[in-house]
Protein backbone atom coordinates (compact mmCIF):
# COMPACT_ATOMS: atom_id res chain seq x y z
CA UNK A 1 0.00 0.00 0.00
CA UNK A 2 1.21 3.57 -0.86
CA UNK A 3 2.88 5.22 2.33
CA UNK A 4 2.13 9.06 1.02
CA UNK A 5 -1.47 10.41 0.90
CA UNK A 6 -2.26 14.40 -0.12
CA UNK A 7 -5.82 15.99 -0.45
CA UNK A 8 -7.66 18.93 -0.23
CA UNK A 9 -11.51 20.05 0.83
CA UNK A 10 -13.45 21.09 -2.56
CA UNK A 11 -12.03 24.96 -2.95
CA UNK A 12 -8.23 23.72 -2.02
CA UNK A 13 -7.76 26.28 0.90
CA UNK A 14 -7.67 23.31 3.21
CA UNK A 15 -5.36 20.60 2.18
CA UNK A 16 -3.37 17.58 4.35
CA UNK A 17 -0.47 15.35 3.77
CA UNK A 18 -0.26 12.36 5.63
CA UNK A 19 2.72 10.13 5.84
CA UNK A 20 1.97 6.36 6.77
CA UNK A 21 -1.14 4.34 5.71
CA UNK A 22 -4.17 4.37 7.22
CA UNK A 23 -5.05 1.94 10.45
CA UNK A 24 -8.19 1.12 8.50
CA UNK A 25 -10.99 2.74 5.75
CA UNK A 26 -14.56 1.99 6.08
CA UNK A 27 -17.69 3.51 4.53
CA UNK A 28 -19.61 4.41 7.24
CA UNK A 29 -23.56 4.36 7.31
CA UNK A 30 -24.49 6.39 10.52
CA UNK A 31 -27.06 8.44 10.43
CA UNK A 32 -24.94 11.54 11.31
CA UNK A 33 -22.75 11.09 8.54
CA UNK A 34 -25.31 10.43 6.09
CA UNK A 35 -25.60 13.82 7.12
CA UNK A 36 -23.42 15.17 7.27
CA UNK A 37 -22.07 14.64 3.43
CA UNK A 38 -25.56 14.33 2.19
CA UNK A 39 -25.14 11.23 0.91
CA UNK A 40 -26.03 7.89 1.80
CA UNK A 41 -22.61 6.85 3.53
CA UNK A 42 -19.46 8.34 4.15
CA UNK A 43 -16.06 6.54 2.86
CA UNK A 44 -13.57 7.53 6.02
CA UNK A 45 -10.14 6.32 6.08
CA UNK A 46 -8.29 6.34 10.07
CA UNK A 47 -4.76 7.53 10.41
CA UNK A 48 -2.90 8.62 13.36
CA UNK A 49 -2.85 11.88 14.15
CA UNK A 50 0.56 12.58 14.22
CA UNK A 51 0.74 11.29 10.96
CA UNK A 52 -1.61 14.30 9.19
CA UNK A 53 -0.51 17.71 8.90
CA UNK A 54 -2.34 20.88 7.06
CA UNK A 55 -0.38 22.37 4.58
CA UNK A 56 -2.72 25.31 3.95
CA UNK A 57 -6.17 26.35 6.05
CA UNK A 58 -6.91 24.15 9.01
CA UNK A 59 -10.44 22.79 8.80
CA UNK A 60 -13.30 24.52 11.01
CA UNK A 61 -14.50 21.94 13.92
CA UNK A 62 -18.33 21.43 14.79
CA UNK A 63 -18.94 19.23 17.68
CA UNK A 64 -21.85 16.64 15.71
CA UNK A 65 -22.27 14.51 19.26
CA UNK A 66 -21.37 14.31 22.62
CA UNK A 67 -18.54 11.88 21.44
CA UNK A 68 -17.30 13.13 18.43
CA UNK A 69 -16.18 16.53 16.10
CA UNK A 70 -16.04 16.53 12.41
CA UNK A 71 -14.00 18.96 10.55
CA UNK A 72 -14.93 21.04 7.51
CA UNK A 73 -13.49 23.48 5.00
CA UNK A 74 -14.47 27.27 6.45
CA UNK A 75 -14.91 28.43 2.91
CA UNK A 76 -16.75 25.58 0.66
CA UNK A 77 -18.52 23.43 3.72
CA UNK A 78 -16.88 20.31 2.29
CA UNK A 79 -16.89 17.52 4.97
CA UNK A 80 -13.05 16.60 5.56
CA UNK A 81 -12.42 14.89 9.11
CA UNK A 82 -14.10 12.82 11.97
CA UNK A 83 -12.23 12.35 15.48
CA UNK A 84 -13.87 10.67 18.54
CA UNK A 85 -12.86 12.68 21.44
CA UNK A 86 -12.14 9.73 23.46
CA UNK A 87 -9.30 8.70 20.59
CA UNK A 88 -7.51 12.15 20.07
CA UNK A 89 -4.00 9.90 18.59
CA UNK A 90 -6.25 8.87 15.36
CA UNK A 91 -8.27 10.87 12.89
CA UNK A 92 -10.51 9.65 10.04
CA UNK A 93 -10.39 11.50 6.59
CA UNK A 94 -12.50 11.65 4.26
CA UNK A 95 -11.13 9.29 1.41
CA UNK A 96 -12.82 11.22 -1.18
CA UNK A 97 -10.88 13.88 -0.46
CA UNK A 98 -7.52 12.64 -1.14
CA UNK A 99 -5.81 13.54 -4.45
CA UNK A 100 -6.50 9.83 -5.64
CA UNK A 101 -8.74 8.23 -3.87
CA UNK A 102 -8.15 5.02 -5.70
CA UNK A 103 -5.21 4.70 -3.95
CA UNK A 104 -7.18 3.20 -0.98
CA UNK A 105 -8.78 0.22 -0.28
CA UNK A 106 -11.95 0.16 2.01
CA UNK A 107 -12.08 -2.99 4.75
CA UNK A 108 -15.83 -2.76 6.00
CA UNK A 109 -19.22 -1.26 6.10
CA UNK A 110 -19.97 0.03 9.45
CA UNK A 111 -23.16 1.21 11.38
CA UNK A 112 -25.55 -0.81 8.75
CA UNK A 113 -27.84 -1.02 10.97
CA UNK A 114 -28.77 2.56 9.03
CA UNK A 115 -28.09 1.44 6.55
CA UNK A 116 -30.77 3.09 3.88
CA UNK A 117 -32.87 0.31 2.33
CA UNK A 118 -32.42 1.42 -1.50
CA UNK A 119 -28.31 1.20 -0.89
CA UNK A 120 -27.46 -2.68 -1.80
CA UNK A 121 -24.10 -4.64 -0.60
CA UNK A 122 -23.04 -6.73 -2.88
CA UNK A 123 -18.75 -6.11 -2.50
CA UNK A 124 -18.47 -8.89 -0.56
CA UNK A 125 -17.10 -6.15 2.69
CA UNK A 126 -17.33 -7.53 5.70
CA UNK A 127 -20.78 -5.40 7.51
CA UNK A 128 -21.26 -4.63 10.97
CA UNK A 129 -24.24 -3.59 12.14
CA UNK A 130 -22.66 -1.09 14.84
CA UNK A 131 -18.95 0.38 14.55
CA UNK A 132 -16.08 -1.89 14.15
CA UNK A 133 -15.30 -4.91 15.53
CA UNK A 134 -12.59 -4.03 18.06
CA UNK A 135 -9.12 -6.96 18.40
Amino acid sequence: MKQEFSGSCLCGAVRFEIKNEPIRTSHCHCRTCQKAAGAAFLTFATFHSDDVSWTGDKPAVYPSSEIAERGFCPKCGATLTYRRLDREDTISIAAACLDDPNELTPGSHIFTKSRLDWVKLDDGLPQHREGRVKK
